[in-house]
Parts: C-alpha cells; structure tokens; sequence
C-alpha cells in the first residue's frame, strides 16, 4: 500500500467522476493513467505534504515556521524548503531564523498575543529563561522590537557605539569578545561592555604616543570632545606661516592660474599642494617643547586632536622661549585679580544705556540710508558671529530713563509717524501686503 500525501482530494475526484460515469475515461483518455511519483524518503513525503497544504491557502506564520523547521531537521537544504513552498530562498531564511525560538514564544505569535516582528526581536537572545520571562511581559501589549531587544540585552553595547567603531568588530572578536548578530537588521550587540572599553582605552592611549610624537604631552580624554572648561585657562598655539621664495611665489602664481582654468595636470596640483603647505606653515620644535594636546575619539568612532596648548605650569617657558607673545603672553590663565567693583549703581548704568541709544535713534532720524546699511551690515556675517555691531533682537529695547530732568527728546521719537501704529496690527499689515 502507498500513502497518498499530496493530491488524494484530486484522486477522491477522479474515482467519484468514474463512479457516476464509466464512460468518462473514454471521452478523457487522460484520466485513465494518472501520473503518480513516489518520494524516496519521509523527508520528501512531508515535503510534499506541507507544499500540497500552503497551496491551497497560505500558512500562518507560526505554522510556516515550524513547517520550514521541520523540514530543515529532516535534513531539507534551504533551495529545497523554497521549491517546496514555492517561495524565495531569503524568505525561507528569515522564516527558519525564527524557527529555532522557544515554543511558547511561536505559540504566542499563534495565538495573535505578539506580532511577527516582536517575534524577530527574540532572535537576539541566547537565554531561554530571560527569553520567556520578557514573552510574559510583553504578550498582548504594543511594545516596540528595540524596547523589547533591549530588555533581552540590558548590558550589551551597539555596534554603533563609538568605542565599537573605534576598536573594531574584528579587534574585539579576536579579544574574546561576543557578540550577537540581529538576523532582520544590521545591528550588531556587543555583550563584553568591560572588554570593550578595555581595548578602547588601550588603543587611545598607543594613539595619544603616536600622534603626539615629539610635543611635551598628550593626554587621552573619554568623553567624545574637549569641553571649555578643560581649555579655558589654556594658552592655543598656532603654526608658523611659511614664507615663499620669489621663484616659488612665481611658480605658485602659475599653478593657481592654471588650477582656476581646469588646466592643472596631477603632477602640477601635488606640486601646488606641497606649495600650499608652506605657507600654512607649522609648528617650531620651540612650541612642541611647552605645549601638548588632547587626544579623544569623536561620535563617529575617529580619533581627534585638540591642540596645541599650553599648560599654566609650562606658561613661563612658553614666553621665555617667546612661544607666546603679545597679549598671550600677559594672559595669565585665569589666575588674575578680580575686575574692581564699578563705583556706579546698576541703576545708572542701565539709565545711560538707555540715553545713549536714545541719543544714536535721534541721530539716526534724519539718515535712513545710513540706517539700511548698518542694519544690512549687522545682520551679514561681516559684522562678526559671536559678536555683532548691532544687539538686534525683537523686542522693545529701553530708550528712556527713569529720570528725564534736562532730556530733550525728538518729537519723532515721541510721537512715531502716523501709519505706525497700522504696521503694528497684524491684521491691517496683512492687508496691506496683499494689495501690494
């Protein structure tokens, strides 16, 4: 006898059909012989079972994983599982990942109680227990694939991290480091956070040696920048420009015009950069001799330098060796006396802040022009970033004082234009701009 594992409703139709009519093999000879193939193993048998039943209708996740499953522990390679199913190989791929899940976590995806993405999620963790202890947290809730894959790993490190890139998956796996690969994504989960930050500190450190290489000192910083507060009291040194000879000015000249004229050949623009190097200049061994930098790797996971300073104890050298000069030279790092308390009230200075710019509005009054111009200058990049000509803010700054004994005040001053008020009123301003 032969099991019939695909096709016995096809059969059941035929043999009904010849039942009711003997003659209908004559009118179709072709239902006379029906082709019929014997698979070699289980293995096939159940393979052609599982196809026969999701080509009537589609599986259920749940049951399309432990189905590939199944086949994938007969010893079914993956291009066989998809033949079999009529799907993509990948596809078979992200379902078989899921396969190897604990039971009740496919039994909760079954039962709708998670979703199939909260199912990819539990891929990332290699503990049972943790695995169903999150499951009963979770089953029934919209909780989010990241909530749930940090409850999984609360101790790994991304590998976006930037110690992570700093090192190296390479480096940190020939350290001993673990890790898990999320099988829907590219994240990567480090889970030796001490190892990691073992290499990365190793690795600054022989940076800080190298690339700081014949300066006073380098000192490594874990923070991923240098703050303020570290380089406030430190004097900054800067390269020394270059000079060029009269023939290599020459020589410049010419390379710039042909670079300016896309006529510059690769030999030419190598021989312009080596120029250019000159005259940004750089550092005197007099000022690797007192100054040093930080060393710290940035968010992208590179190394950085921030420098050269120079240290308050090195200071003296530094103007001794005339590395600082100028008003370098005089700062002496903060360690100054306090500025003398002003022998004028907050009161009166605020009074004459507000007279003189009464005082420049009145002067202003008669030179609109000149008042366009310095408001276009204040508002460019020209007037300064951090500083401007102009404190231009919206507002209504104070130009009158709290005593006004002996200020005379323009009448325009005091009594703006007629329309002024208008422009004040945003609904009449509107108005206006749309009939313009």
């Amino acid at each position: 006898r032969v099991g019939i594992v695909a096709g016995g409703r096809r059969l059941r139709a035929i043999a009904r059909a010849v039942e009711r009519d003997a003659t209908v093999t004559e009118r179709h000879p072709e239902l006379a012989s029906i082709p019929v193939r014997i698979a070699p193993d289980e293995a096939t048998a159940r393979a052609w079972a599982s196809a026969e039943n999701a080509a009537r209708e589609d599986l259920a996740p749940a049951d399309e994983i432990r189905a590939y499953g199944r086949m994938k522990e007969a010893g079914a390679d993956v291009s066989a599982i998809a033949r079999s199913f009529g799907k993509t190989e990948a596809h078979v791929y992200r379902r078989l990942a899921l396969a190897a899940l604990p039971a009740p976590v496919l039994d909760a995806l079954k039962a709708g109680e998670i979703s199939l993405g909260m199912a990819k999620a539990f891929t990332v963790s290699q503990d049972e227990s943790l695995t169903l202890t999150v499951l009963a947290e979770v089953k029934g809730r919209d909780v989010s694939e990241h909530r749930i894959k940090q409850a999984l790993q609360p101790a790994a490190v991304s590998a976006t991290d930037r110690r992570a890139r700093f090192v190296g998956l390479d480096a940190y796996e020939a350290a001993g480091g673990s890790l898990t690969r999320d099988l829907f994504s590219d994240a990567v989960a480090l889970h030796d956070a001490d190892l990691l930050q073992d290499l990365f500190t190793e690795r600054l450190n022989a940076e800080a040696e190298k690339l700081a290489a014949g300066w006073k000192w380098a000192e490594v910083t874990a923070d991923e920048y240098v703050s303020y507060s570290v380089t406030e009291k430190l004097a900054r040194l800067y390269p020394v420009e270059g000079v060029l000879t009269e023939e290599q000015a020459e020589r410049y000249d010419e390379l710039a015009e042909l670079a300016s004229a896309d006529a510059l050949d690769e030999a030419g623009q190598a021989e312009l950069d080596a120029l250019d190097l000159i005259t940004k200049g750089d550092f005197t061994d007099a000022q690797r001799a007192v100054a040093g930098y930080y060393v710290y790797v940035s968010h992208s996971g590179t190394v950085q330098l921030s420098g050269p300073w120079v240290r308050a104890e090195d200071r003296a050298a530094a103007i001794e060796a005339e590395v600082l000069t100028g008003h370098a030279a005089h700062a002496d790092g903060g360690d100054a006396a306090p500025a003398p308390k002003s022998p004028y009230s907050g009161a009166l200075v605020e009074d004459m802040k507000a007279i003189r710019l009464a005082a420049i509005q009145t002067a202003l009054l008669d030179k609109p022009d000149m008042v366009f111009d310095l408001l276009a200058f204040g508002l460019s990049l020209a007037s300064g970033v951090s500083t401007s000509v102009f404190d231009l803010s919206p507002g209504r700054p104070m130009n009158c004082p709290s005593k006004t004994d002996g200020l005379e005040w323009s009448d325009r001053l005091a009594h703006p234009p007629a329309g002024h008020e208008a422009w004040s009123r945003p609904e009449l301003r509107v108005k206006d701009l749309a009939q313009a």
